[in-house]
């Protein structure tokens, strides 16, 4: 009997040894397939958080692009100060060397340093060409406003969503340096990755508005020439001490300087200056009034595209063959006596005028109020179709026949995964008046981060594009939905 009980066991043994083959080869189908979802999932983390790095890197560039147009502005308002200054200082050398009015009368009305002041107008008069340099200065720092920072601003812009893009399939390219560069969109092919967005909130975050209006641009660049006293208002009264006529006992002769720069409403920079000897007169016709001798004058006047000039009298050069308040209440009606500017010197400014042609501040980019509150945030969906599976059952995609078939993936169906990330406005340290700053490019500082997708995004996404869905046996391996946000925090 024992002798004939030899060999039972050996079937028994293979039949054990052939279900745990089969047994083998499904579980390591299973784990390629859990693999290879995992493998997903970094990938399509890693291509989300760099074009969410894209669009913030982008961000900042914008704010350094608006922060140099300031910093241009500001320099297009010094050089057209500098240039009225210099009109000016050319003007009063060649009154001092006429003396009209002669420099010792200014020393005897108002002091010393006044008349010392007006002698050394002299050497300004000796830079030749200096009024030329300016101009080109105004020149070149317009052409590098419009023509290189404005249009590479307009360039960042426009080109943002296909930079993105680049950069999130060139990541996934590196992560599958095996396979073909992934496809855009929802439809999978069989020899690629799939990629396509299910949310985006960048179209609309950034505007561009015209610098000319009001808005963010002009009152920053006017907070910053607040900055500059060298572009601030340039005003000086001098009086004589002692009284000069019987008829105004209380008046006295009058040392005027007026000057300023300013910002105009078409967006360019207009610079002034003047300065007048008021001489106190009086006759039987009207009385006291004052004569003014203008000594000083520089005019720079960009008019912009749509500015239309100002009309003023146009003034003679001297009065000698006729009478000064005469002359002005015949042509230009000013008030001699309670005045308190320069008006004939502005009317030899507003003559003798520097005009240069400039485009005005530059449109700017800029995020909107009701945008500034969410961040640049958007979702994305990546596929890998089963035939790129590795699978010991048999050919691309892991599927086995009979009773121990393969339930995770057949051909024609693929892996889903889903992450999404944003870019997010933050200061790298609190205010001091612990006030919470809004979003804006005016200051760099924009940063990127990875954020939870939105649960069933994958899942709905497959059904309606591709038709292919997980099946039970890989949501039974915890494969059902991407958490991208949670493989993030766990690195």
């Amino acid at each position: 009997m024992r002798a004939r009980a030899r060999g039972y066991a050996l079937p028994l043994a293979l039949g054990l040894v052939s279900v745990g083959v089969l047994s083998l080869v499904v579980l390591h189908d299973h784990g390629n397939t859990v693999a290879a979802r995992v493998r997903l999932t970094h990938a399509a983390d890693a291509a989300a958080y760099s074009g969410a790095l894209v669009q913030a890197r982008a961000l900042n560039l914008l704010a350094y692009i608006n922060r140099t147009q300031v910093a241009h502005q500001i320099a297009l308002a010094h050089v057209a100060t500098l240039a009225s200054w210099t009109q000016f200082g050319q003007n009063e050398a060649t009154r001092f060397r006429r003396g009209n009015p002669p420099a010792m009368l200014i020393g005897m009305f108002y002091g010393p340093a006044h008349a010392m002041a007006y002698a050394r107008a002299v050497r300004i008069e000796g830079v030749a060409g200096a009024l030329d340099r300016f101009a080109d200065a105004h020149a070149r720092h317009d052409a590098l406003v419009h023509d290189v920072l404005s249009r590479a601003a307009r360039a960042v812009l426009r080109d943002l969503p296909e930079t993105r893009q680049q950069a999130m399939r060139t990541v996934l390219h590196a992560n599958y340096p095996e396979w073909p560069r992934p496809a855009l969109g929802a439809a999978v092919q069989r020899d690629r990755l799939a990629l396509a967005f299910t949310q985006d909130h960048w179209p609309g975050f950034v505007q561009r508005y015209s610098g000319h209006l009001e808005g963010t641009f002009r009152p920053m660049v006017l907070r910053a020439t607040d900055r500059y006293a060298f572009l601030g208002p340039r005003k000086g009264l001098a009086l004589n001490p002692w009284p000069v006529s019987y008829r105004c006992p209380t008046l006295r002769h009058q040392l005027r300087r007026i000057g300023g720069t300013s910002l105009t409403r078409e967006g360019t920079w207009e610079s002034v200056d003047t300065q007048s000897h008021h001489a106190l007169r009086s006759n039987k016709y009207i009385g006291c009034y004052y004569r003014e001798y203008a000594m000083g004058w520089g005019k720079v006047r960009n008019p912009g595209q749509q500015a239309v000039d100002e009309v003023l009298p146009r003034a003679p050069a001297d009065f000698s063959r006729q009478s000064f308040w005469r002359w002005v209440q015949e042509n230009a009606g000013w008030d001699l006596l309670n005045g308190h500017n320069n008006p004939l010197a502005y009317a030899y400014a507003s003559q003798q005028r520097q005009r240069w042609q400039g485009r005005g501040m530059a449109a700017y980019a800029e995020v909107p109020l009701d945008r500034a509150a969410r961040p640049a945030g958007f979702e994305i969906v990546l596929r890998q179709p089963a035939e790129l599976l590795p699978a010991l059952s048999g050919g691309g995609a892991p599927h086995a026949q009979g009773r121990y078939a393969y339930a995770g993936l057949e051909a024609g169906e693929h892996v889903t995964v889903s992450s999404a990330a944003e870019t997010y406005f933050v200061r790298p340290r609190p205010r001091d008046d612990r006030r919470v700053e809004i979003a804006t490019l005016f200051r760099p500082y924009w940063q990127a981060h990875l954020v939870a997708a939105r649960d069933g995004a994958a899942g709905e996404s497959t059904k309606e594009s591709i038709g292919g869905s997980m099946s039970g046996s890989l949501r039974g391996f915890g494969l059902g939905s991407a958490n991208p946000a949670g493989d993030s925090d766990a690195r």
